[in-house]
């Protein structure tokens, strides 16, 4: 039988049908075993070699996050992702009556063996290294090698004192006093480049007029941040220097350059910051000697520096007393911090003989500016002598190395220099006092 189709003629074949179901089955089991090989045979999470758009776009809405690194320093509590642990204390105060007692064989020595003042200092150590930058205040310039040395009035001290502030740890410097200029600017290039040789970071009196408006930057070597320091002197003594921009200064209220000192630190903050300080603090010298609470200078000039928004902390030093803390317009301010290192004084000048050593947190997230705040102060208070031998003691609760003079005394300073920090009411939840044991 026949079929015209488009004008040709094709034969029906009744069993064309059968002689193809063979093959098509054959041809259906060999793909089967293919579509099996790929589900089962290919490594298990191995991704299609042929990714859409929608694939690619699923994945990177899907994608995990980069974890965020944080740096607590060596504070006990970082409470942010990051933290910057200051530790400052107050003036390193040399007469003759002290460094005789740290003497060489040779005082006249210029290969840095004429005093060793390494054992006043190491007791300060734990301290220091539970802390990330240590700042000190350099209250008086340095003799050359070998000397001629000299005490008050005008002093010029043996330059084994910078030699022991290096090794027992200290970052930087401070040298904004009232004693800037005792030794000319001659002084001033001796205690700077002697800084420089043992890698002490400083500030606050300078060689040349374009160091003078530069911030020091102070990196934190525990990753958290980059502190700004900014100095500042109230007098020097009666000097006049050469040049102003030789010492940075805080002229008193009435003094024609007064507000020019005060924009000048804002200035040299606000510089700080946009060189990528997180934080900046402000070191005061102040010269009113011996008191119990901050003087009409040191209050107004805090709270003036404090009003400008420009400063995280404000401390000071210079009455070698110790001295309340406060916290104005969201500033904190520790007024005095008596003397690190210094020689007995006499019972009516009894305070001299003390000191606050200070440890301030603060935390934010590095390189972010506006997250950054002071979240903790621990402080300590500590004598200048350990058992009747010239030596930084901590007068601490928990005291690790023993009585300063004696526990009793001990007590009765502790309490006197407690009620003081608190009197202008610093919020005891922030204000802390620092006892090491806790964190050893």
């Amino acid at each position: 039988m026949t079929q015209e189709r488009y004008g040709r003629h094709v034969r029906r074949d009744p069993h064309a049908a059968a002689r193809w179901i063979a093959p098509l089955g054959l041809l259906v089991a060999c793909l089967a075993c293919i579509a099996a090989w790929f589900v089962f045979a290919q490594p298990h999470g191995a991704e299609p070699a042929d990714r859409g758009p929608a694939t690619v776009a699923l994945e990177r809405d899907s994608a995990v996050p980069t974890p965020v690194v944080k740096h607590p320093g060596n504070s006990p509590d970082c409470p942010d992702d990051d933290c910057i642990a200051m530790l400052v204390n107050g003036d390193l105060l040399f007469h003759p009556e002290l460094w005789v007692n740290f003497e060489g064989p040779d005082t006249t020595a210029t290969d840095g063996t004429a005093f060793n003042f390494d054992p006043l200092f190491e007791p300060m150590r734990r301290y220091i290294e539970k802390s990330d930058i240590a700042v000190c205040e350099f209250e008086t310039p340095i003799a050359q090698r070998g000397g001629p040395y000299t005490g008050y009035p005008v002093f010029n001290i043996p330059p084994e004192v910078a030699d022991s502030a290096a090794r027992v740890g200290y970052t930087a410097c401070t040298h904004a006093t009232n004693h800037s200029w005792d030794q000319g600017a001659e002084g001033i290039q001796r205690l700077t480049s002697t800084l420089d040789s043992l890698g002490i970071a400083h500030t606050g009196s300078y060689n040349t007029e374009a160091e003078s408006y530069e911030p020091l930057l102070i990196e934190s070597p525990t990753g958290g941040g980059t502190l700004g320091l900014v100095a500042g002197t109230v007098s020097l003594n009666g000097f006049t220097a050469d040049y102003d921009w030789r010492v940075d200064r805080l002229r008193d209220f009435g003094d024609p350059n007064h507000d020019a000192d005060i924009q000048k630190a804002v200035d040299k903050a606000n510089k700080a910051r946009e060189q990528g300080a997180d934080v900046v603090a402000m070191a005061m010298h102040s010269v009113q000697e011996y008191l119990t609470d901050a003087d009409t200078w040191q209050v107004a000039e805090a709270h003036a520096l404090a009003d400008t928004g420009a400063f995280n902390v404000i401390y000071g030093a210079g009455c070698h007393c110790a001295q309340p803390i406060e916290q104005y317009n969201d500033t904190w301010i520790i007024y005095g911090l008596g003397n690190a290192l210094t020689v007995d004084a006499p019972p009516e000048n009894i305070v001299n003989n003390q000191g606050v050593t200070a440890r301030v947190q603060f935390a934010g997230k590095k390189g972010r500016p506006g997250t950054w705040r002071v979240s903790r102060i621990d402080w300590l208070p500590t004598a200048n002598k350990r058992q009747g031998v010239y030596q930084w003691c901590p007068l601490s609760q928990d005291h690790p190395d023993g009585a300063c003079w004696s526990e009793e005394y001990d007590a009765q300073v502790r309490q006197r220099i407690w009620d003081v920090v608190y009197s202008m009411g610093a919020d005891q939840t922030v204000v802390r006092e620092w006892r090491i044991t806790d964190e050893l």
